[in-house]
């Protein structure tokens, strides 16, 4: 099909433009969108896409997750069905795909904000008010997940693939290194398997699952209003997909943000015992390992005092108390 193919399963208005945007990752990810102006200067974008998070499903429940943010008092460009009452499947530049729409969104992105601190404090607002619902409308897990696979072809999950990363990457480091880095490998995989025990009876719900600045809308004045883009969507733990979207420049920097933003969102959640039990546990799981830090290392290359320091500092957020109970139980 060509674009105004697709274009008239959603309208029957006259089309004054359309210009299209690739935004897909590779063989098994096309994504593109249309962006259609009709006749009566009114916008709308059509999602094409033909990758393995796409079904109509999968779009039944971005429908439905961007209806309850909604429903919060959030702004989000609603997702919206073919003519026909369904998510067509097309077949689009060689690739077999489905199609669905969403509303041109009313507002800009925060990408531009210098000062995002209230910005921040307002997604993490609208983050544990979504928390607090304890949604349960999908078995779908978001894009973050612990313990799912984000694609079908992956064998483990992205906080696995980061700390295999680690292993691989420390393998290149001279014999100094290994009893350090084989402690911390092992320190990562028994704190991940303890994990898992009860991390599946803690709290759950359905949130965006992707609040970078260029999917958080602000007005005119820089006041946050909601958020775009559900494709990330799905169940989550809440401290897990919270860790998980918090990432500062230094480790230490990410543990301070993310005591920051607990502190905001006691106001609107009542964290369990079980969470404030778990929250250590999530931590050091998630983000000791995480490929920034292991980027790091690599950008250190041969300057092995800078490797050392890196390291120390990943295996002291390994190890280190941070007190959660006392913002989390505000």
């Amino acid at each position: 099909m060509e674009e105004a193919d697709i274009i008239r399963l959603f309208t029957t208005e006259p089309v004054k433009e359309f210009r299209t945007l690739y935004s897909g990752h590779g063989d098994d990810d096309f994504r593109e969108a249309i962006f259609v102006t009709l006749g009566n200067d009114e916008r709308f974008v059509i999602k094409v896409a033909g990758n393995s998070l796409t079904s109509s499903e999968s779009i039944r429940m971005w429908q439905r997750c961007a209806q309850e943010y909604i429903g919060l008092g959030y702004y989000c460009p609603r997702i919206l069905n073919s003519l026909a009452g369904d998510f067509p499947s097309v077949e689009y530049k060689g690739n077999s795909c489905i199609a669905y729409a969403e509303e041109y969104a009313k507002y800009g992105t925060a990408e531009h904000i210098k000062n995002r601190r209230n910005i921040r404090d307002e997604v993490y607002k609208m983050t544990a008010r979504v928390a607090a619902k304890k949604f349960d409308y999908t078995d779908i897990p978001s894009a973050y997940a612990l313990y799912h696979p984000v694609y079908p072809w992956d064998e483990v999950d992205e906080v696995t693939e980061n700390a295999l990363n680690f292993r691989e990457y420390c393998e290149s480091l001279p014999e100094g290194f290994k009893e350090q880095t084989d402690r911390m490998f092992r320190r990562w995989e028994e704190n991940y398997n303890k994990l898992k025990e009860t991390y599946f009876d803690l709290p759950f719900s359905v949130f965006q699952a992707d609040f970078n600045d260029t999917n958080v809308l602000v007005d005119e004045d820089g006041a946050f209003v909601g958020v775009l883009d559900f494709n990330c969507a799905g169940r989550d733990n809440f401290l897990n997909y919270l860790f998980r979207e918090i990432n500062e420049p230094t480790l230490e920097q990410t543990a301070d943000e993310i005591l920051r933003a607990l502190t905001v969102a006691s106001k609107y959640y009542i964290f369990s015992e079980e969470e404030i039990e778990a929250a250590p546990r999530i931590f050091r799981c998630v983000k000791p390992l995480w490929y920034c830090s292991v980027s790091e290392l690599e950008d250190a290359g041969m300057d092995f005092e800078q490797v050392q320091k890196i390291l120390d500092a990943m295996e002291y957020a390994q190890t280190c108390e941070i007190d959660f109970r006392s913002v989390m139980l505000r």
